[in-house]
């Protein structure tokens, strides 16, 4: 343990001076702690002067301590939003986290790396800001939720609050997350849409919201996506699961377009640049391995490091081009097909209209299943 033992006053260190309990509860609340939580389990002033001079600690603000403990794993992005999170409800005792600050505490992805911390009093009560902590005199009433013992915006109210203080591609990213974790469901969008209204700074976020897609996994895919929406080439799926004839499984694509004759254009978006282990990118290119077998799809792979240039643009629109692809006729309504598997007999589907701002099509000698593609036999 001594490699990860930071040495205080030259003698004792942090990990042996520190009680356990208090580490706990630092990598529950972004690696701070409040002075409050210090003093009832024996960390008295003296002994926070002394992890902070001695640079095992950092003062973030006047009563709230940074003491470096985090979980194992967390991304330093994840981390820092954590941070200011916590920084805003360990201020005051009565804080209500809200906005960016609840949707982080809720796991909701897609969000800057820096947020502002934020909270809010009890019936929008009013208050003196500090530190660069911002006060909102948001009225939450019942909206609230007790996440690691704190009171938490609910996270429909927490997205009419962060919504406007967001880019659209942060705010489609967000809203993507939710939807994709269950946080919320798609009848809540006409709900955050109505609450969005009754706000003045809100009116550009609106036609955002016909943006969302709950199926992106990741926030790099939603920004993939909303670069091609932008050239007028948004994919014809998401998420499509492909089969061979036999029924076997030959990989999942991020993005899909249907360029006829069984022909596929997939595209992959990788959430991290770097793999973090090898199996990890063996998983990877065993997928891609799957989707390219049947000889008749094209696999394209992308890093987010390729969202801020417009390679992905470029290359999906050349092949589109050459392949004669035209967007669908009716992008307002797509097709949802659900599959009855046969014990006896050939997959059958029941095939319903539904107005969510996609697009569906058929082939003979294809049956589409949800977000699966069947490669039947002609």
């Amino acid at each position: 343990m001594a490699s990860d033992a930071i040495r205080c006053n030259g003698s004792v260190s942090r990990r042996q001076a520190v009680p356990e309990e208090l580490l706990v509860l630092a990598r529950r609340q972004g690696g701070l702690v409040s002075a409050e939580q210090c003093d009832a389990v024996g960390v008295g002033p003296s002994r926070r002067r002394s992890f902070v001079t001695g640079g095992a600690w950092r003062r973030v603000i006047r009563g709230v301590y940074d003491t470096g403990d985090v979980p194992v794993g967390l991304h330093p992005h994840d981390a820092a939003r954590q941070r200011a999170a916590w920084t805003a409800l360990l201020t005051n005792r009565r804080a209500i986290a809200v906005g960016a600050c609840a949707l982080v505490l809720h796991g909701v992805q897609g969000l800057p790396r820096r947020i502002t911390p934020e909270y809010a009093l009890p019936r929008g009560a009013a208050g003196r800001p500090r530190d660069g902590i911002v006060l909102r005199q948001y009225v939450t009433r019942a909206e609230t939720v007790r996440i690691r013992g704190r009171e938490v915006a609910g996270v429909e109210c927490a997205l009419v609050q962060a919504l406007p203080t967001l880019s659209r591609d942060e705010a489609v990213a967000t809203l993507d997350s939710a939807l994709h974790q269950g946080l919320i469901d798609v009848t809540q969008l006409a709900s955050i849409r109505r609450r969005l209204r009754r706000r003045r700074d809100a009116f550009k976020v609106i036609p955002w919201l016909a943006l969302t897609d709950g199926r992106a996994e990741s926030p790099p895919e939603s920004h993939a996506r909303l670069r091609l929406h932008d050239a007028e080439i948004a994919p014809d799926d998401l998420q499509r699961d492909f089969f061979d004839a036999t029924g076997r499984f030959l990989g999942r694509a991020d993005m899909a377009w249907h360029l006829g004759a069984g022909r596929w254009l997939i595209v992959e978006i990788d959430s991290q640049e770097f793999h973090g282990t090898d199996r990890q990118a063996e998983r990877d290119a065993v997928r891609q391995n799957g989707l390219l077998s049947e000889g008749r799809n094209i696999v394209l792979r992308f890093f987010p490091t390729h969202l801020s240039t417009n390679d992905i643009v470029t290359q999906v629109a050349d092949i589109l081009r050459r392949s004669t692809w035209r967007p669908p006729a009716h992008p307002s309504s797509k097709v949802l097909t659900t599959a009855v598997a046969a014990t006896d007999g050939p997959r059958v589907a029941a095939t319903a209209v539904v107005n969510v701002g996609g697009a569906g099509w058929s082939e003979p000698g294809h049956t589409r299943a949800g977000n699966t593609m069947w490669f039947t036999n002609d």
